[in-house]
């Protein structure tokens, strides 16, 4: 008897770990539980992280991930100019007030496909139109910030329509990780950016021609300036004393005498210098 009382023990301590173990739910960093009694999800209740005991059979739990998630997608649109243009967008984002959220979207898969894929393919075919190719890549910057916005403003038509909050959806960031274009567009892009670069060589080069030969006439000028006021001093000198005048004559004589002369005038009048210079 006191055999079978241990048995039936066992069976019930058995039992308690065993409704235990399946009643436990342990909701991982960075998700929340979202409960569903009978498969209807409770909104009053959303299990944080840790240990949780549920009713077995009747209570489940599905577990949604509230941290920094990445979409990422590439969408292929027409530029302004008709060329083929293939944008890939990247998106940061969280998913809040999960009990709504999962109840009429759905799990982080189906938020991708359903919401987030079709906001970028929308949002990129409308912007890219607006542009020409090649100011899609100068003003990328511009592009970025209207296609972050027209991406928002898909999403909040869209959880609008289903009856949830704007803030069900949170977009963190997003990021245009790469334009690319056709091959031929590429090649003349290439051809362009060469013919650029070479007339801004040319123009360099012209421009150093031109400023070496200014600086060269400016240095003439300079020059000429100097010789001319020089010249100018040299004669005001002379008019204002003319002893300089046979000064001049006198550094220019080479010390010999004239073979021949014409008349009685003295090459130089020696005694007017001596008797001046005392």
């Amino acid at each position: 008897m006191k055999e079978y009382r241990e048995l039936i023990s066992f069976a019930l301590l058995g039992f308690v770990f065993l409704i235990g173990f399946i009643s436990l739910r342990i909701v991982p960093v960075g998700h929340l539980g979202v409960i569903k009694n009978w498969g209807k999800v409770t909104h009053d209740n959303v299990l944080a992280e840790g240990w949780h005991f549920v009713i077995p059979v009747k209570t489940t739990v599905e577990y949604i991930n509230i941290k920094l998630l990445k979409f990422q997608d590439k969408a292929t649109a027409s530029s302004k100019d008709l060329q083929d243009v293939s944008t890939e967008v990247s998106i940061q984002y969280s998913m809040n007030e999960v009990s709504d959220l999962y109840q009429k979207v759905g799990t982080k898969e189906v938020v991708s496909n359903i919401v987030l894929m079709p906001a970028v393919q929308e949002s990129v075919k409308a912007v890219t139109a607006k542009y020409t190719a090649e100011e899609l890549i100068k003003k990328r910057p511009e592009v970025k910030t209207e296609i972050n916005k027209a991406i928002q403003e898909f999403l909040n038509e869209t959880l609008n329509k289903k009856g949830l909050s704007e803030k069900s959806l949170i977009m963190a960031n997003v990021a245009i990780t790469a334009f690319d274009f056709s091959e031929e567009f590429n090649r003349s892009i290439e051809m362009k950016v060469r013919a650029e670069q070479q007339a801004l060589q040319a123009k360099n080069e012209k421009l150093k021609k031109i400023t070496d030969a200014e600086a060269i006439a400016e240095k003439i000028k300079i020059e000429s300036i100097a010789t001319a006021n020089a010249i100018k001093r040299e004669a005001k000198a002379l008019r204002e004393n003319p002893l300089l005048i046979e000064y001049k004559r006198m550094e220019k004589w080479d010390g010999k005498l004239p073979e021949v002369t014409g008349g009685a005038i003295p090459m130089f009048d020696v005694k007017k210098y001596k008797e001046n210079t005392r």
